[in-house]
């Protein structure tokens, strides 16, 4: 069995390669997602991937985050892949706040034949990365540092200046990564297969002794909202920082009588129609104003424990909508 790591940055598009990378290459492997808490979007994401006839299995791993707090979970988790389904490929993708030194390095004992691991890969968006470096630098740089190929992404229309920029900052921290500085759609089948091929040889797996930044998440369930309006609002507000500091926000939301899907990173949003059936909202960052989002969003905090980076944080207790007068 063969392993593939694609880690990446909050919002990156670590999802949208994968389902690239499986349209392209023909395969059908078994996908590890770490999901933030109790919530199924990516793997949702996923599954609508094109694997041909092939069947795609999706598993999703939500206990906690798999770079450290749940690392034997995760390696049962991915010795039960093995075991059970013998796929030729297993792709994991961590949750944009894993430290790429510690999932390696937990993978470690279980890398001899017949397991293997391909060269890792991180995505990242080149018009957000001096943002990102300047917010959360250890858990960024680790995962640079710790890459094979670092990707680029959502830079179909980027100047060529930042494109530059960036690819220099990243050798900075890397020499030796093989850098994709356009966007990835535009590479050969060559490459594409090349991705799925070329094991990883020198990697150093030591932990990184540096400290991850800390982040919390809510995950919001039957939400719902009169107008698209009310919607805008809410996601313009989440960039102003009136919510806490909102680095990522994706879901599924009923809004009048259609449901909608709505996507947040790098400092943009998008919303779309959606014909998803659940509904469920989740907001990533730091300080975030839980009661705001229960009562902008018109749904209740579930209050599960929630493991992320390497603190176990704790939400309060099950929050009460407010009754309006």
């Amino acid at each position: 069995m063969k392993i593939l790591v694609v880690s990446g940055f909050l919002g990156a598009g670590k999802t949208t390669f994968i389902k690239e990378l499986i349209r392209r290459t023909g395969t059908a492997p078994v996908i590890l997602e770490n999901e933030y808490g109790n919530n199924s979007i990516d793997a949702g994401e996923l599954r609508s991937a094109d694997s041909g006839e092939k069947k795609l299995e999706i598993l999703e791993f939500m206990e906690g985050c798999v770079c450290c707090t749940m690392k034997d979970s995760f390696i049962n988790s991915v010795m039960t892949v093995f075991s059970g389904l013998s796929p030729e490929y297993l792709i994991i993708e961590p949750t944009g706040v894993g430290q790429l030194s510690n999932i390696l390095n937990n993978l470690k004992p279980i890398l001899h034949d017949p397991v293997s691991l391909l060269n890792p890969i991180v995505v990242l968006a080149p018009r957000s990365y001096n943002q990102n470096m300047k917010d959360f630098e250890a858990l960024y740089r680790d995962q640079i540092a710790y890459a094979k190929t670092v990707v680029f992404s959502k830079c179909e229309n980027e100047d060529e200046e930042v494109l530059r920029a960036t690819e220099k900052a990243i050798r900075e921290i890397n020499p030796d990564a093989d850098i994709l500085c356009r966007h990835y759609k535009e590479q050969d089948d060559d490459w594409w297969r090349s991705v799925m091929a070329i094991p990883a040889e020198n990697i150093d797996f030591e932990t990184s002794k540096s400290e991850s930044d800390e982040f919390s998440q809510i995950t919001l369930n039957n939400a719902g909202m009169e107008n698209p309006s009310q919607l805008i609002q809410l996601l313009e507000d989440c960039l102003r920082g009136q919510l806490g500091h909102i680095v990522r926000a994706k879901g599924t939301i009923t809004v009048g009588k259609e449901t909608l899907r709505f996507d947040l990173a790098d400092g943009l949003y998008s919303i779309s129609g959606s014909p998803e059936k659940t509904n469920q909202c989740v907001f990533i960052g730091k300080d975030l104003d839980r009661l705001g989002l229960c009562l902008r969003i018109g749904s209740l905090f579930d209050g599960r424990e929630l493991s992320i980076s390497r603190k176990i944080v704790k939400p309060e207790r099950r929050m009460k909508m407010a009754m309006r007068a």
